[in-house]
């Protein structure tokens, strides 16, 4: 725990934070015509590491009652 909150509430956090700037990425490379491809493949495996993690400590958390 974080600042008394869960660190699933921190995954979360993070992983829309993640998926904002992967959706900004990807419409930048197709809309602005950008040279940015790799860093919004970059992105996308992160917010997707990022989502498995928050989906196991979220399971942890609610079904179980373990804090992490």
């Amino acid at each position: 725990m974080i600042l008394n909150m869960p660190l699933a509430i921190w995954f979360g956090g993070l992983t829309i934070i993640s998926l904002f700037v992967t959706a900004s990425l990807g419409v930048a490379v197709f809309k602005f015509h950008k040279n940015v491809f790799k860093y919004h493949k970059m992105f996308a495996f992160t917010t997707i590491t990022l989502a498995v993690i928050h989906l196991v400590l979220g399971v942890l958390l609610w079904f179980f009652g373990k804090a992490i």
